[in-house]
């Protein structure tokens, strides 16, 4: 048996020298700058690397095509793209109008191009044979059926991602005795929050109908924008509150505008999420550093809360709101207040969409406003309807007046 080992041995050693000597055939060498072998994959840890568009990627004949969409082209215009393989139409729509005209190649790669944008973060939709989708390969959506592209600007806009310092969003979970059940908010901290010790303003920041506690950052980009202002110095560090405005996850008209949904709205924001936040947080506990703020249902609870309650915000902004009933029935409140409470605030502000179907409730809220005395600047954007284009327009202007009313 040991003679058998030995000779078998010697055999494997014969042979692994001969394979050894031929090593331009079978070894690659590691300088080799060429190989178009790889032996492991390489992880690639660079998290701000940016996508390159399909014109400018390597394909082989063999491949399929890269479908990339949307396509930011360089004179503004947006060229949207979507594979269907049996759709017999396609269109897509969204904050730049609706484009009818989608053509398919031989591939089923469904196509449009829109006229020249100006800058700014638009919300679109797909719709393949009558059903609304996102744009699967666009991975910036608005829940299941909305997608957004950026159109940038030089310099960049207040919305964009720049190499800034940047706060972090947490998502807070906790039991609401107001509805007896868990609910959830949202709160942004700014950068280098933790390595400081002042109390900070607090911003509430409340979201439309339809919407969720998520949209300001993901669809307002409020992070972005206040991370870009106080990289600018145009704002002094802040707490952004965004809180879940509706009952629950069932939203209805119905529930949304209902009395007593609201009564419990304000209740669990002014006795439940404010006192956690000052006790949490950082929050500077007075008026003066409170400002509350909506778009749309969130600027009818805004005005409902924070104009009803001048002893705990100081800065109030509606944009877009929702009014269906009298104002000096939901604000007899502050329609009873004495004058130094009504000239009490720092800072209001009622802003619309000039094409706003809503437009109607604005001018009410400001009429309103007008007639108590109470000081207050209107805003009416030309040529925008009810859209976030107009929203994060105004919190970008809204973010200094309160961080002045602040100090």
């Amino acid at each position: 048996m040991r003679q058998l080992l030995s000779v078998f041995a010697g055999f494997c050693l014969v042979v692994l020298l001969l394979s050894c000597s031929q090593t331009n055939l079978l070894t690659i060498p590691p300088s080799s700058t060429n190989s178009a072998v790889q032996l492991s994959p390489v992880a690639d840890f660079d998290r701000t690397a940016t996508l390159i568009q399909q014109s400018s990627m390597p394909t082989s004949p063999a491949a399929p095509t890269m479908l990339y969409s949307p396509e930011v082209n360089a004179d503004g215009t947006v060229t949207f793209r979507l594979r269907a393989d049996d759709a017999t139409s396609v269109t897509v729509s969204g904050d730049f109008g609706n484009l009818t005209s989608l053509t398919k190649d031989a591939q089923n790669i469904w196509s449009a191009t829109t006229g020249p944008l100006e800058p700014a973060i638009y919300l679109y939709t797909f719709n393949v044979d009558g059903v609304q989708m996102a744009d699967p390969n666009n991975p910036d959506n608005k829940g299941i059926s909305e997608s957004l592209v950026t159109v940038p600007c030089e310099p960049p806009m207040p919305w964009e991602l720049r190499n800034v310092p940047h706060g972090q969003v947490t998502q807070v979970l906790y039991y609401s005795q107001a509805f007896g059940t868990q609910r959830r908010y949202f709160v942004y901290t700014p950068p280098g929050y933790h390595e400081n010790t002042d109390s900070l303003p607090v911003l509430f920041l409340l979201h439309g109908y339809s919407d969720d506690d998520s949209a300001w950052t993901t669809v307002g980009k409020a992070n972005l924008i206040t991370d870009n202002l106080l990289a600018d110095g145009k704002i002094k560090p802040m707490l952004i509150v965004m809180p879940y405005g509706q009952f629950d996850s069932h939203v209805v008209v119905d529930q949304a505008l209902d009395p007593g949904f609201q009564e419990k709205y304000e209740k669990q924001i002014l006795m439940e999420i404010i006192p956690y936040i000052e006790n949490t947080f950082r929050a500077s506990p007075d008026p003066k550093h409170r400002a509350i703020a909506g778009l749309s249902m969130g600027g009818f609870q805004a005005a409902i809360i924070g104009v009803n309650h001048p002893e705990r915000f100081s800065t109030v902004g509606m944009w877009s709101p929702v009014f269906f009933d009298d104002p000096s029935l939901l604000l007899a409140r502050i329609a009873a207040a004495p004058d130094d409470l009504k000239h009490s605030f720092h800072y209001i502000h009622v802003g619309v969409g000039q094409k706003d179907s809503l437009i109607g409730c604005s001018f009410t809220i400001d009429k309103f406003l007008s007639e108590q005395d109470i000081d207050h600047e209107f805003t009416l954007t030309p040529g925008e309807d009810h859209t976030w284009i107009v929203w994060r327009s105004y919190l970008v202007d809204f973010l200094p007046k309160f961080s002045a009313a602040a100090q």
